[in-house]
């Protein structure tokens, strides 16, 4: 966790008990995709610091859509959770994002506490996910490595999350005089199969070979690998892989994964924490390290 948590007033309340009247005693977590392990981690370090205060953690499903979780928050209000924890990244319309904040503010209104653990685009108390920074460190880390070209492989949603790291890797990549190949840019789901699919068609296309393919999601890196080797190439050898999350056992597979670690399951435990804070009136902002881990999916070249 950085400077920044203290500095802007957060200080751990492990001792912290729910007590709005009338409340259910849960914390409801809105999670873009339950089967997503980035996902899991959040909801692991949240379960871990909620049930202490007697509160147990429930889990809906928005699907990375705005207009999901307006539906969802307004389900949820008429069940009085005692706070809601905003997870992911989320795409749609400037209505359907004032749609969502009016349902936020009903909530509050309520007696409701929400808290954001993820992407710092909310105007809520927040434990924020570092992708800027962690794409920032990555590039760099492979640059002092030797690597001096990159493609990348994204989501095809458009969201917040998806943007910081495409910033933090291309800033990383000019300070560094790293080139990324940005004609190559290729969005795909966020699936080990949208990985696979999007270094397939990069290694089949004729374009001129980079030092290492970087996805967005561990998933969908492992899916590259896969293409890879499928393509007659080894990994790290021929061609270097990274992540970012670092939640896939990415030092399990064979080659190890290089990625990014969020601390992912800190920020569920400090989103819990928030939540069970009285409300402020300024904006609580906790900014936590993100760790570039080097694997043998990306050696150092010679």
């Amino acid at each position: 966790m950085l400077e920044t948590a203290e500095r802007l007033g957060y200080r751990p309340n492990t001792s912290a008990r729910a007590t709005t009247t009338g409340s259910t005693p849960t914390i409801a977590m809105l999670v873009s995709d339950i089967r997503d392990p980035y996902n899991a981690q959040l909801v692991h370090g949240a379960i871990q610091q909620a049930r202490p205060s007697g509160l147990m953690v429930t889990i809906s499903g928005t699907e990375h859509v705005i207009d999901d979780e307006v539906r969802v928050i307004r389900m949820l209000r008429s069940q009085r959770p005692r706070a809601m924890v905003l997870t992911g990244t989320r795409s749609g319309s400037a209505s359907s994002r004032v749609a969502l904040l009016r349902e936020l503010e009903l909530y509050e209104q309520d007696g409701g506490r929400i808290v954001v653990a993820g992407d710092d685009e909310l105007p809520f108390d927040t434990a924020a996910v570092p992708r800027r920074e962690g794409a920032r460190k990555l590039v760099a880390a492979l640059a002092g490595m030797g690597y001096r070209s990159m493609a990348l492989i994204t989501p095809d949603v458009d969201s917040t999350g998806v943007r910081e790291w495409e910033t933090g890797v291309l800033e990383a990549a000019r300070e560094h005089e790293v080139r990324v190949d940005r004609a190559s840019m290729v969005r795909v789901p966020t699936s080990r199969e949208g990985g696979y699919s999007a270094a397939s068609g990069y290694l089949s296309s004729g374009r001129e070979r980079v030092d290492a393919l970087l996805a967005v999601t561990d998933a969908m890196a492992l899916g590259a690998m896969s293409a890879v080797r499928h393509a007659g190439m080894v990994v790290g050898q021929d061609i270097g892989v990274a992540g970012f999350d670092d939640v896939v056992d990415a030092d399990d597979v064979t080659p190890g994964l290089t990625s990014v670690d969020l601390s992912l399951e800190s920020i569920g435990r400090t989103a819990v924490d928030l939540a069970l804070q009285e409300p402020d009136a300024h904006r609580r902002l906790v900014v936590f390290e993100a760790r570039a881990v080097l694997r043998d999916s990306t050696p150092a070249r010679r």
